[in-house]
């Protein structure tokens, strides 16, 4: 390590150490969210504020109030970086809450596979159905079953959890499965877990290609598709930016162009790639331009620190009388911010998440400076020497009318010269007011699978009380229109909250009786739920240094360098090998996206040095290794719970299809490749634009 890295680490480890007390504004946007992952078949998404359906994209953000149906012969993997979410077919979800602490996911009908990598000190993942509240104690793989008869079934294959409703909390331990019937009574019968279906083999090659991703040496285990690099580019280091990928693409090619924008609150316009491996590289991290290649350079990666999530990590360019021949001259565009360029976001925050969101990016030497220049003083960012924005190809520029339909950018694209680029001014945000097309995204003229009508009144129980249902997004389209570009803040939502009828301000999420629908429940319209509270969009909890000469146990040091997945075994869990000799016939939706799993190597390069970001992070909880031993008795006690309507339309979900089958260790043998299905997403290696 260099003298000025070391350095620069020394300097971050003070100033983490100095403000790690410091806790982020309530009104702060959650510093993750969900990514689409993988899709096969027909699966649909409706965002949240909105009632129509749209075809599902990979690489699309989802966050709370989302709601996904994946139809007939449809599956789904969504991707929270610690967690995943898997979907078989006629399955009905909804993200109720998506925050820094919780995971509230609602279960309407079909089958959902919840795998949790490890759990951080005080985080919460919940799945609600009809029946119960489950909440997840341990890191482990958990399945949940709701069938139209009113029946839950949850297996526990590893880990622990408890389900609550309106009688005695019930623990389903590792190995186990419950079956919970009479409404809400958690009436059920445990008994061994049966073995695995084809679902359930699906879901276990896909942890097991994550678990031994070369990619995971470089990239924080708390950053969704840094496996999926894998495939498409190669790992280089380099002298000033530490290890950077490069992808395998054309000459000419470069970040932020070939996608789409959509308008996802509470951050506004997000960046949807249209590569398979697009998601990581355009949330978090940083691109560099170095010997005539593009690359990119991920965060600095901390044990028990989780980067921040960015809609999009560009500088945007625009406003009156710039123009690049668009139309009538008044255009938009935006190059890719470069090695440790601050990130200003166009969205209201706090001055911590500012610098979290910064120093969890990219490696920025003096955060305190950076942000005492730029956070709540856009006018500076003019100042700002980017390195990108005089790279040839580097500016992207399209018509607001491109950006505001949801429509690609590639197609659209004006190609902007070198001089025009250097005289582009400088903004904050696109300005670009958006409409319900882009909420929808690039899809929404597509024919969408819809669930069907007949479970639409069916209420779930939950524990954790569930967030207000979203504003509609009509309601407050005019104030969006009134400042373009910049999503409301927290105020000007109240403001309108107040003005809608009181129907539409509670709705049918709204806290009930405990164990009981609410009364509010069965109304149709708007089918969608809403963003948490203050007190349950509370930060992840604030690493805080041990006594000196102590251990601080399920806290993780924030100069700890995570140099290889199995260097944290609380942050990484131990992979499930099969029986030997054993071969693997799980069957795989997408054969090309079903990529092998790497094995570990041995001797793992370290990546380059981390600065220890500034209050970012959750601590892992001492529960943090797989499969864990089974847990503590049953006290008995029963749960906190209120009830919420289903506000899915929902269509049985099919009896577990397939007998099981023995798998082979996907080091050894490539998965075998099943016969394509219709609407698969396909991944033909990399495309050349």
């Amino acid at each position: 390590m260099n003298t000025s890295r070391t350095f620069a680490m020394a300097m971050f480890t003070a100033l983490f150490l100095s403000v790690s007390t410091v806790m982020a504004w309530a009104d702060d946007p959650p510093g993750r969210a969900v990514d689409i992952k993988y899709l096969s078949g027909q699966v649909s998404v409706q965002p949240g504020g909105v009632n129509d359906w749209a075809a599902a994209a990979v690489n699309r953000p989802l966050t709370t109030a989302d709601r996904v149906w994946a139809d007939k012969d449809s599956r789904a993997e969504l991707h929270m970086g610690s967690a995943a979410l898997r979907l078989d077919a006629e399955t009905s979800v909804t993200l109720t809450n998506v925050s820094d602490q919780t995971v509230q996911v609602e279960l309407d009908q079909g089958a959902l596979n919840l795998w949790v990598r490890h759990l951080f000190g005080g985080e919460i993942y919940e799945v609600d159905t009809p029946n119960l509240a489950f909440t997840v104690t341990k890191p482990g793989d958990y399945r949940f079953d709701v069938d139209p008869s009113g029946l839950t079934r949850v297996t526990v294959r590893h880990g622990e959890g408890e389900a609550t409703g309106q009688g005695n909390a019930v623990t389903v331990r590792s190995g186990e499965q419950a079956s919970f019937s009479n409404g809400t009574s958690l009436e059920h019968q445990i008994s061994d877990a049966p073995p695995p279906d084809g679902f359930d083999d699906w879901c276990r090659v896909r942890d097991e290609r994550e678990e031994h991703s070369p990619s995971a040496r470089y990239v924080s285990p708390d950053v969704p598709g840094g496996e999926d690099l894998d495939d498409y580019g190669h790992w280089q280091q380099t002298p000033d930016y530490g290890a950077v990928w490069v992808p395998a693409v054309a000459p000419g090619w470069a970040p932020y162009h070939d996608g789409h924008w959509v308008w996802v609150e509470p951050w506004g316009w997000t960046w949807v790639d249209d590569a398979l491996w697009g998601y990581a590289p355009a949330h978090y991290g940083r691109w560099v331009f170095f010997g005539g290649a593009w690359g990119w350079a991920p965060g600095p990666v901390v044990v028990g620190v989780a980067p921040i999530y960015a809609p999009a990590l560009v500088g945007w360019v625009g406003g009156p009388g710039w123009g690049v021949g668009i139309g009538a001259g008044v255009g938009v565009g935006w190059f890719p911010l470069g090695f440790g360029e601050p990130f200003v976001p166009g969205y209201p925050v706090s001055r911590n998440y500012f610098q979290n969101v910064n120093v969890t990016n990219t490696h920025i030497t003096n955060i305190t400076n950076v942000t005492n220049n730029y956070y709540n003083n856009t006018n500076n960012i003019q100042n700002i020497h980017y390195a990108n924005r005089a790279v040839p190809g580097a500016m992207t520029a399209v018509s607001k009318n491109v950006m505001e339909s949801g429509q690609p950018v590639a197609k659209s694209a004006v190609k902007v010269s070198p001089s025009e680029a250097a005289r582009a001014p400088i903004t904050s945000n696109a300005s670009v007011a958006p409409s319900k097309n882009s909420v929808l995204g690039v899809n929404a003229g597509a024919r969408a699978a819809v669930p069907p009508a007949q479970a639409i009144s069916h209420p779930v129980v939950s524990k954790t009380p569930p967030p207000p249902k979203p504003i509609p997004f009509e309601a407050k389209q005019e104030a969006l229109a009134k400042n373009p570009g910049r999503p409301l803040d927290p105020q000007t939502v109240q403001q309108i909250r107040a003005r809608l009828p009181q129907q539409n301000a509670q709705g049918a999420n709204r806290p009930g009786t405990p164990g009981v629908a609410n009364p509010s429940a069965g109304k149709p319209a708007p089918p969608t739920m809403g963003a948490q509270p203050a007190a349950n969009n509370a930060p992840r909890p604030v690493p805080r240094p041990p006594t000196a000469g102590q251990v601080n146990p399920g806290r993780a040091n924030p100069q700890q360098v995570n140099n290889a997945p199995g260097n944290n075994p609380a942050a990484r869990p131990v992979p499930r090998p099969p029986a030997p000799g054993q071969a693997n016939n799980a069957p795989q939706a997408n054969p090309q996206v079903e990529r092998p799993a790497v094995p570990p190597a041995d001797n793992r390069p370290s990546p380059p040095a981390a600065e220890a970001p500034v209050n970012a992070g959750r601590s892992p909880a001492p529960e943090g290794q797989r499969p864990p031993t089974p847990g503590s008795p049953n006290n008995g006690s029963p749960g906190n719970n209120v009830a919420h309507p289903s506000e899915e339309q929902a269509h049985p979900a099919p009896a577990p299809g397939g007998g099981p089958h023995p798998g082979a260790h996907p080091a050894a043998h490539k998965p075998p490749q099943p016969p394509k299905k219709n609407g698969e997403q396909k991944n033909e290696g990399p495309k050349e634009r």
